[in-house]
């Protein structure tokens, strides 16, 4: 097929992977961020193989990054009269000349882990220009229950907390917009107390005070606010609606 490299002389740590992984992990995490900013399918912006292959990775790699499920893959489809990009879904790890990837939510965490945003000290990976460009946008990974502005962990949530989860993931699933109705599911509290009691836990307890969620006055949406810090690491507020 004549897509192979040669895999990496470089040191690899039980069940680690070498700081040049980083740099696929960083054009996949840039190709979300646009696709995110834009709020259109993931897949519009999937990255073709031979863009990673052009960076220090082989097909191990990204078999090894697919594996633990870090990235996804897909055969493209596209022809030119077609109004968007179509795959054909993957059943095994060969790829061709036509395979392009994308980074999932667990893949994007890991990526931000492993750079040292959460306390993780890799200078070899830190030594890498940054995983991506700073999002316009919070995200909410559901997966491991953690919100981001950026590279920066807004909030991590150790134990459950669903009125809280519920609204965050109501706005992961519309986008960001600046304002969504009130998600919280029917129940006997007054729901405009209930909505004002998880917009207050929502606020406490940041372990970087990026965000500021607050009501609308009328106790039947809730909005959110970028802080100026978040400004000043990079992240740049959405426009609002």
């Amino acid at each position: 097929m004549g897509i192979e490299r040669s895999p990496l002389v470089t040191a690899r740590r039980a069940g680690e992977p070498v700081a040049e992984l980083f740099a696929a992990l960083a054009q996949l995490a840039k190709a979300h961020d646009y696709a995110r900013d834009l709020q259109c399918d993931l897949w519009e912006f999937a990255v073709e193989i031979d863009r990673l292959l052009a960076l220090p990775v082989s097909t191990s790699d990204l078999r090894w990054l697919i594996r633990k499920g870090y990235v996804e893959h897909a055969r493209e489809i596209t022809h030119s009269g077609d109004l968007a990009r179509k795959f054909q879904p993957a059943n095994n790890l060969a790829f061709s000349r036509a395979t392009c990837f994308l980074a999932t939510q667990s893949g994007l965490a890991f990526a931000r882990a492993k750079a040292g945003l959460n306390g993780h000290s890799n200078p070899a990976a830190l030594a890498k220009p940054p995983l991506s460009a700073p999002l316009s946008l919070p995200q909410w990974d559901r997966e491991s229950r953690v919100l981001y502005v950026g590279p920066r962990v807004v909030k991590e949530f150790r134990v459950r907390s669903p009125n809280q989860e519920s609204v965050l993931a109501a706005f992961e699933e519309e986008g960001w917009p600046r304002y969504i109705d009130d998600p919280l599911s029917p129940s006997d509290q007054c729901p405009k107390h209930r909505l004002r009691d998880t917009i207050k836990g929502l606020n406490a307890n940041q372990r970087n005070r990026l965000l500021r969620f607050r009501g609308d006055g009328t106790g039947e949406r809730v909005r959110w606010d970028l802080l100026e810090a978040a400004t000043a690491v990079g992240a740049v507020p959405a426009n609002a609606p």
